[in-house]
């Protein structure tokens, strides 16, 4: 098990692709914790009823929204605390760690003789894309659809494209 987070060996197109589903499977604690938080904070504000969970006022809701969201977002925010924020994290790492791993895994596989420097290249676009997608660097906004473009490009080279060793030959 050991073997699969580590940054070692390489690995074929297809075992890629299949670790990247995999990933998804391992973001889903994290993904719980999130909708948890969302469901606490709900109910401490008082638009779920514990007495009557069917009745969460979704309207309600929305119009709290509409009415001051800066207000809204504010005491969404000043409801995290630190437990959340590292419980998000302990859940998420694994994911994060095991992606990372994978990448690194393939582009040794593609790019063995260059493979700190590329994959260093792909993990800096990568993270400046997610950034950009997200809207954490706004001023540019304006190339998030090119960078999604070229990453499910990039994407599709790393799982077609065939690597110098046989597919039996890979350790990772």
């Amino acid at each position: 098990m050991l073997k699969f987070f580590q940054f070692s060996g390489t690995i074929s197109g297809t075992t890629y692709f299949l670790r990247v589903l995999f990933t998804i499977l391992l973001s889903i604690p994290g993904i719980i914790i999130i909708f948890s938080f969302f469901s606490s904070y709900l109910i401490g504000e008082g638009f779920i009823d514990m007495e009557n969970p069917e009745g969460f006022d979704q309207l309600a809701f929305q119009e709290k929204i509409e009415e001051n969201p800066d207000e809204f977002f504010t005491n969404l925010w000043s409801a995290v605390s630190t437990s959340w924020m590292f419980a998000i994290l302990i859940a998420f790492l694994p994911a994060l760690w095991f992606s990372i791993a994978t990448t690194f895994k393939r582009v040794s596989a593609l790019f063995f003789e260059n493979r700190i420097n590329v994959f260093a290249g792909l993990l800096t676009f990568e993270i400046l894309s997610d950034l950009i997608g997200l809207g954490i660097i706004s001023s540019l906004g304006f190339l998030k659809t090119p960078f999604s473009i070229i990453s499910f490009i990039i994407f599709l080279f790393l799982v077609f494209k065939n690597s110098e060793t046989d597919k039996d030959d890979h350790e990772g």
